[in-house]
């Protein structure tokens, strides 16, 4: 037997990712194929594989998923990219330590109980985390399970069989207290924090506007207070939504879509129009793409029909909003958001379909329907985008480009580096609020502004790619429409205040004054920080296979 322990813990991570890195297994698969290659010599305890495993998974060297297609559903793991660089370094480091390793661990405290319902209860009263004693009991009652079959083969009899097989599985109370130190629930720190310096830089920047100008606003100095007080209430709505279960948007989309449709019809025809739009609605409409989520989610292993469906959704939705709020961006980014989530789940083999049809016909009927829209165009409508198009080239020419203008002199004329107390913002209307970012460019220098955007689009990728990591398939594709939500504004502010205005313009996520839309992204940044705080928690839902059943008259 090996004395030092050191040596014996990390060759045990060294010989599970050398199997893995063979083909994909399960827990008592690894134990017996290790049993069986060194002879009997490595006899790895099932109450030390697990919390390992789930130690290297949380460390991204493993993955798991669970085949629901055999006969007997299994957790299956397989190792990551990351995780063969770490087992060559490993392997390098340990290779002159090869021919001394003879055993992995020694024997754990064996216990008295005789009942695998009996272990399991003990094992969970250790993990604090109710949501995870489910997830955590179901995996280790089928390694028992296997464990027991095992013995069997082998010619126990089942009661000798099952105590041989708990007692292998060692202290229960050992096992479920590594458990309760993996699977518990964790606040996504660094997003938070991200959020609360862009409302906080939102706030100074509103503040040094209002000290630039010859006389103090009282409408600005206003908007401040008001501002302050909607980025309370948004925490306290992030909050509730931070602590509700989100697994709600999977069980119930379509009711809730239905009833973010109906309230936008409810609200529309008492609704205050301002500048033709409204405003309230804008922000509220992009409440549509994390429950897209949950759609994609009720639609999967539908094949064609559910690819067609979820895109019927989108566009029914997208067809509302169009006809009670008028900017284009706020239908464009909610379309496409939903497209993007669409062609992320049929890559995902989600629908059971052929990925290139399937994006032939996501993807297909825009330039069909663009179009069949262009020839409807009379030659009053022509002429308009034309307009339009020269506008965007040569915006000084045209009194609708007058802001598109501004915004690109004052872009112009910044510096590299440093403070411009010269730098006039001209006659370009709400610059407190709808061109933040230009009035850093102009005030701050172009470096200042550069790093503004880097920052957002950190903050963006980052979301997106913890959101992709998800083990749960409903938590990935709502964590996913988050971050889209987010990421569609963010673009569209952010190429408007570079002087590129394809679109009418929204608010930048956390940073731009605005009550609606401040509070509808903290409620949106609540239900992402309650999928990325159930990452370890969350079981996956199983699809549920419909049969049909005909009965027929015999003849």
């Amino acid at each position: 037997m090996i004395e030092n322990k050191s040596l014996l813990s990390g060759s045990t991570s060294m010989l599970l990712l050398s199997l893995l890195s063979e083909k994909d297994m399960y827990g008592y698969e690894m134990i017996d194929t290790l049993r069986k290659r060194s002879n009997h010599v490595f006899d790895l305890k099932a109450g030390t594989l697990y919390p390992l495993l789930h130690s290297l998974e949380e460390k991204d060297y493993l993955e798991s998923y669970e085949d629901l297609e055999s006969a007997k559903p299994r957790k299956y793991y397989r190792i990551t990219g990351k995780g063969r660089k770490h087992l060559k370094a490993i392997s390098e480091e340990w290779q002159e330590y090869a021919q001394a390793v003879k055993g992995v661990i020694g024997v754990l405290p064996l216990t008295d109980l005789n009942k695998k319902e009996d272990y399991l209860e003990l094992m969970t009263s250790q993990i604090r985390c109710k949501k995870a004693r489910n997830m955590i009991a179901e995996e280790i009652s089928q390694h028992i399970d296997d464990q027991k079959e095992s013995y069997i083969n082998e010619g126990f009899d089942k009661d000798t069989a099952l105590i041989t097989a708990l007692k292998q599985m060692g202290d229960p109370i050992e096992v479920g207290s590594q458990m309760d130190k993996i699977h518990k629930p964790r606040l996504e720190w660094k997003v938070l924090l991200a959020v609360l310096v862009l409302c906080f830089a939102g706030i100074l920047v509103q503040i040094h506007i209002n000290k630039s100008l010859s006389a103090i606003n009282p409408i600005i100095v206003m908007n401040i207070k008001k501002q302050i007080i909607f980025l309370i209430t948004g925490l306290l709505l992030m909050m509730a939504s931070y602590f509700l279960d989100y697994s709600i948007i999977g069980k119930y989309p379509k009711v809730l879509w239905l009833f973010l449709i109906i309230s936008i019809l409810i609200y529309a025809p008492f609704g205050n129009w301002v500048n033709g739009q409204m405003a309230y609605l804008n922000a509220y409409s992009f409440l549509f793409i994390p429950v897209y989520g949950g759609i994609l989610f009720a639609y999967r292993k539908k094949g064609y029909v559910g690819i067609m469906k979820c895109l019927l959704f989108s566009i029914f939705a997208c067809a509302v909003i169009s006809k009670f709020i008028m900017p284009r961006s706020v239908y464009l980014g909610l379309i496409f958001s939903n497209l993007i989530m669409l062609s992320a789940a049929v890559k995902k083999n989600w629908f059971g379909a052929s990925k290139g049809k399937a994006m032939a016909i996501i993807w297909g009927w825009i330039p069909i329907a663009g179009l069949i829209r262009i020839l409807s165009f009379s030659q009053y409508q022509v002429e308009g985008i034309r307009n339009k198009i020269d506008t965007m080239i040569r915006p000084e020419l045209y009194e609708k480009g007058y802001q598109m203008n501004v915004v690109r002199k004052i872009i112009g004329n910044s510096r590299i580096f440093g403070f411009n107390p010269d730098i006039s913002m001209g006659y370009l209307s709400g610059y407190n609020n709808d061109y933040i970012l230009t009035y850093i460019f102009g005030k701050w220098g172009i470096t200042a502004g550069v790093i503004s955007i880097i920052f957002f689009t950190a903050l963006i990728i980052y979301m997106i790619l913890i959101s992709l990591k998800q083990k749960n398939s409903l938590g990935m594709f709502v964590g996913l429409g988050c971050s889209l939500a987010f990421a569609s504004q963010g673009s569209i502010y952010i190429l408007s205040n570079l002087g590129i205005r394809i679109v009418s313009q929204v608010n930048l996520p956390f940073v731009s004054y605005g009550g609606a839309s401040l509070l509808i992204n903290f409620i949106v940044l609540g239900i992402m920080l309650s999928i990325f705080r159930n990452t370890n928690i969350m079981k996956e839902v199983p699809y549920k296979k419909q049969f049909i059943v005909k009965i027929e008259r015999v003849k």
